[in-house]
């Protein structure tokens, strides 16, 4: 793009010499500290991690130009190396044409129409959870954990046609410590090689051992078994239309860790977020129980009530607004360009955050209030199509989205047929760690309607 000669210099927040702002980012949290730098310098300003400039970034229209109107110039850059130590160059990570080959390979199974397949299996996974609680009646449950067991539970089925049992458990620990080392690592200004045995790194090596020789025990039960019917076996049986190659084994091991991974971890937060929002505000749990009743009754859902239930997915897409399972995601400027008025250079690393995009007071009136009538229906058309974007936008929008979202609504109308989960008025803060997670744990008490 050819950029203007009145374009301005991105004005700079003030930071510690070398540090920058990474004691304040620290102190603050980075999601409350992107909150306030919007509120101090506007849409757009450069701060420091550490001694590595970086440009903030949450306007709509600069968040189309970048994914978008001008994606081929921006790619995710070294923000993804930690990433890669877990992911490798799976779709989350890759770039170029390893990218759009392996997109294009993957894509058919992820279609809104392709994910309605796993439907039957969702309902059976979300009932075995919904009898294993019948006789936690009246008790406590730890929200955050029984999220993760039951869209880990999903994710197995989907991949791998097994129910994981007591093995998600260890996986998920595995995945949670590699993530959360991934993410506090991100915000230092110097990590340790992975050689040098500081507790984290052993951690983390341990994590990813625990985690490799399960991708690996998957992939050889998938040899094994060609013809079960699967998301393995599809990428086993993936052939480019071009060339007609598949994946090599690395690429093999890649895409299924990065597939396993997104499939249960974004998920399970965004319906702990659900559960927790629906427990503060009862006047919207009493709305969605009535809808779910009226439809539903005692039955449970086929795919035709999914398009009866709407405001099951108001009350889906106001927790992803509220808390996007990404609230940070990263672009690196291939070339320069500019982004309204402002000059940016290339080489440039973009923080972007659709947290903060989500909470634009000119956008979203009262943007911290649960409001799930925000999406009803014709409500959101004159709003900008980058205003909302839990999923990202644009060529690299989430893979998994359709799959995410149905999973989200057919387990928030299935338990609230059943149970109602209370917990007493409170305010649980959002941290970003690869993924915006509840700062404590979310324990709530389950009673039967």
């Amino acid at each position: 793009m050819t950029v203007t000669t009145q374009a301005k210099p991105i004005p700079t927040a003030p930071g510690l010499p070398l540090l920058g702002n990474i004691r304040e980012i620290q102190q603050k949290e980075i999601l409350k500290f992107a909150e306030d730098l919007r509120a101090a310098y506007g849409d757009l300003v450069q701060f420091r991690a550490g001694p590595f400039p970086l440009v903030f970034v949450c306007h709509p229209e600069h968040l189309y130009h970048i994914f978008v109107k001008n994606v081929g110039n921006y790619v995710k850059g070294p923000r993804y190396d930690l990433l890669r130590l877990l992911m490798g160059n799976g779709l989350v990570t890759s770039e170029g044409d390893l990218w759009w080959q392996q997109r294009r390979l993957i894509q058919p199974t992820f279609t809104p129409k392709a994910v309605l397949h796993f439907h039957d299996m969702m309902v059976q996974v979300t009932q075995k959870m919904i009898e294993r609680w019948q006789p936690c009646v009246g008790q406590t449950i730890y929200v955050d954990q029984e999220m993760m067991r039951l869209t880990m539970a999903v994710i197995g089925e989907a991949m791998f046609s097994i129910d994981l049992n007591e093995q998600a458990i260890a996986v998920g620990q595995a995945f949670g410590v590699a993530f959360q080392y991934i993410g506090e690592a991100t915000g230092k200004a110097f990590v340790p090689p992975l050689y040098v045995p500081t507790p984290g790194n052993v951690r983390f090596k341990r994590a990813l051992e625990t985690i490799n020789n399960f991708i690996d025990e998957r992939i050889a039960y998938g040899r094994a078994h060609p013809t079960d019917q699967n998301i393995l076996t599809m990428l086993l049986q993936a052939r480019d239309e071009e060339t007609n190659a598949g994946m090599d084994e690395k690429q093999l091991r890649d895409e299924v860790i990065t597939l396993f991974f997104a499939g249960f971890e974004t998920t399970a937060r965004a319906l702990t977020w659900a559960f927790y929002l629906l427990s503060q505000h009862p006047d919207k749990r009493e709305k969605l129980q009535a809808e779910v009743d009226a439809v539903l009754g005692k039955r449970q859902p086929t795919v035709e009530d999914l398009y009866r239930l709407p405001y099951t997915r108001m009350v889906a897409d106001e927790t992803l607004r509220i808390y996007p399972p990404t609230g940070f995601v990263a672009r690196q400027a291939k070339q320069d360009d500019q982004l309204g008025d402002y000059h940016l250079p290339a080489g440039s690393i973009l923080m972007i955050s659709p947290h903060v995009t989500h909470r634009l007071p000119e956008l979203w009136p009262e943007p911290e209030r649960f409001e799930p009538e925000r999406f009803a229906p014709g409500k959101l058309t004159d709003l900008h199509k980058c205003a909302y974007m839990p999923f990202v936008t644009g060529p690299r929008v989430c893979i998994g989205n359709s799959f995410a979202l149905l999973e989200i609504v057919i387990a928030l109308a299935m338990v609230s047929q059943v149970y109602q989960l209370d917990m007493a008025p409170r305010q649980i803060k959002e941290a970003f760690v690869g993924t915006t997670r509840p700062t404590e744990e979310i324990h709530m008490t389950l009673h039967g309607r």
